[in-house]
């Protein structure tokens, strides 16, 4: 009720002012038609007047007619003596400007005349439209008086059914129905709150979390860290687990089964940790995880690295594999930095990648572990180049077609100076951090090359060429020396390169398979199919075999346009001269469809896996 008196005053005192400012503009603007016309009084009355006899009504209305003015003199005075010649003085003359309508004094001949003007045109008018001012004011103020009180009204009505619901219905039964109604409404919006409430945890627990292993995601682990790293850490021990199969399953079976291979590192890790409730579990990037485990003291690290050595070791046998995943692991320290930890476990994990499969290794310095951790891969490297520590693994690919000849995809294996084998990808980018990367790959070429000059001469090797040599200049002279050594070989070798990558180095691409004609050997795309940009490379290219990607296989069975797609390919090549080789076939189905779609030959592990060159 306060606020409502309040606003009543308020609201009153405003329109009373309004209409007082009215007014009183209207009164200054009548005060200057005022003051011009008692000018205009003054001058014309001091040149017309210039005889007694003439100070009368009639000359005086006269004067008014033929100059057009809207005054008349009402009172003259000759000799202190007035005489009345028009209408009394209006109350608003004197209201505007009581001096300059008071008596005045003008000389007539050799009288002194008193006279007073008086306004025809002021009238009763002007205080109609004072009270029409004055009675709109009023109705205005009645108006925003009710808007306010049924504004105010709708409001306490909502707050009475979201808040005071239950005590209304529970005070006063006499509600009844309409009691149940706003009780049923209140139960409404509380339900519709919860939900909204369990929406918002859910989308933030999709933003954290990483949608292929629902562990958390890196956006995850760099706030975990962040928090650790403000406080002073104790205690605390990352696990850096890389899974270092994903880029070979990636492109012997596809995409589809290197999601599989990291959801089962996932599961292993996750198995290994869940004695320890306070450690989380990240994927960092897409073959990297990071395990943190507080409160967990460095002297400790054996238990957790050996389970999980078991682990994978157990894991990697299963499923035929040289290796499964590698940790690093380090100790969070105070004033350390994301990315101080992150190399740290990084040169750790190189360690371990240079010993034995599955292997960990801890690192719990800074610069003299990362400079050990590069003399070790350097020594490593150099012993692979000097020493020919390689072994070759050849997969085979099953022609559809008698006339065409047997072909075997070759795959090389790095090996320790004790015999262990290295991973592949880890290798190679150490190598190209080191500056060793060209030199490596030379000699792992010689060495295939000298390797399978002594096979069966019926078939076709299949060796694949990274990136890196389509940058190297001397690469096409060097190789052209290479296959002069082995003059059989030359028509026995197809030289393949993914699709991409001679995408990105088209013109160097055209050199080299300019070279590789003119010595007689084979070319092949790989990984081929990303879109309807591949068929230039046709023209360009030229290749002599063209393989479909694993990823275009894999859904080949459900997936109809893909279906499409993959023939088309196929009648593009034949048509072209090239011979099409499917990649990545796992499953009876597949081999089927691509039967019926007349390619030429199958890869896969449906086919044959990689088996070791004696």
């Amino acid at each position: 009720m306060k606020g409502l008196r309040t606003f009543f005053v308020v609201n009153a005192f405003l329109f009373i002012a309004l209409w007082i400012a009215l007014v009183g503009v209207h009164v200054q603007l009548f005060k200057l038609d005022l003051a011009r016309e008692n000018q205009q009084i003054n001058s014309l009355l001091s040149l017309q007047l210039t005889r007694i006899d003439q100070l009368n009504q009639e000359y005086l209305a006269t004067l008014r007619d033929q100059h057009q003015l809207s005054f008349i003199s009402t009172q003259l005075a000759v000799d202190n003596t007035l005489a009345l010649v028009g209408a009394p003085q209006h109350w608003l003359v004197d209201l505007a400007e009581p001096s300059k309508t008071s008596m005045q004094t003008i000389a007539v001949d050799k009288f002194q005349v008193n006279f007073k003007p008086s306004f025809e045109f002021v009238s009763d008018g002007y205080l109609r439209l004072y009270l029409t001012i004055a009675a709109l004011c009023a109705m205005g103020y009645m108006l925003t008086s009710l808007l306010y009180i049924r504004a105010m009204s709708r409001v306490k009505s909502k707050l009475k059914k979201l808040v005071n619901a239950d005590r209304l219905v529970d005070e006063k039964p006499v509600l009844g129905a309409v009691g149940e109604l706003i009780k049923d409404q209140k139960q409404q919006f509380t339900q519709q709150i919860r939900q909204q409430k369990h929406a918002i945890q859910q989308l933030e627990k999709q933003v954290a979390l990483d949608p292929l292993t629902g562990q958390f995601n890196r956006h995850s682990f760099r706030q975990k860290m962040q928090e650790m790293l403000k406080t002073t850490p104790k205690d605390t021990v990352l696990f850096l687990v890389r899974a270092s199969q994903l880029e070979e399953i990636n492109k012997a079976r596809g995409h589809q089964a290197g999601d599989d291979y990291i959801r089962d590192i996932a599961k292993i890790i996750d198995v290994n940790r869940k004695d320890y409730s306070s450690s989380s579990l990240f994927r960092l990037l897409g073959a990297e995880f990071a395990l943190v485990l507080p409160k967990f003291p460095a002297s400790r690290v054996s238990q957790v690295a050996q389970g999980l050595k078991s682990s994978l070791n157990e894991y990697s046998n299963g499923k035929q594999m040289q290796s499964a995943a590698y940790t690093g692991v380090t100790e969070l320290k105070s004033g350390d930095s994301i990315e101080r930890v992150i190399a740290r476990a990084d040169a750790a994990l190189a360690i371990a990648q240079s010993l034995s499969p599955n292997g960990w290794e801890i690192v719990l310095e800074d610069d003299e572990t990362l400079e050990s951790s590069e003399l070790q891969w350097h020594s490593t490297i150099s012993s692979l180049i000097n020493k020919n520590n390689f072994r070759l693994a050849s997969q085979a690919i099953q022609s559809l077609h008698r006339t065409m000849p047997a072909y075997h995809e070759v795959f090389i294996r790095f090996l320790s100076d004790n015999n262990q084998q290295l991973p592949t990808e880890t290798t190679m980018v150490m190598a190209q951090r080191l500056g060793m990367i060209l030199e490596l790959e030379k000699a792992t070429i010689g060495y295939i090359l000298h390797t399978i000059s002594g096979q069966n001469a019926e078939y076709r090797w299949g060796i694949n060429l990274s990136k890196l040599i389509l940058t190297d200049p001397d690469f096409c002279s060097w190789l052209t020396q290479q296959l002069l050594t082995y003059p059989n070989l030359k028509s026995r070798v197809v030289f393949e390169l993914e699709e991409e990558i001679l995408d990105m180095h088209l013109s160097n691409a055209r050199k080299l398979f300019e070279v590789l004609r003119r010595n007689s050997c084979h070319t092949a795309i790989s990984d081929f199919g990303n879109g309807i940009g591949s068929f230039k490379l046709f023209k360009e290219l030229k290749p002599n075999y063209v393989k479909i990607s694993s990823d275009l296989v894999q859904a080949l069975e459900s997936d109809k346009a893909n279906q499409q797609f993959v023939s088309m390919l196929v009648e593009v090549s034949h048509r072209l001269g090239c011979q099409v080789i499917a990649q990545g076939v796992e499953t009876l189905e597949q081999k089927q469809l691509l039967e019926s779609m007349y390619v030429d030959s199958l890869q896969g592990y449906l086919i044959s896996r990689p088996e070791l060159i004696a």
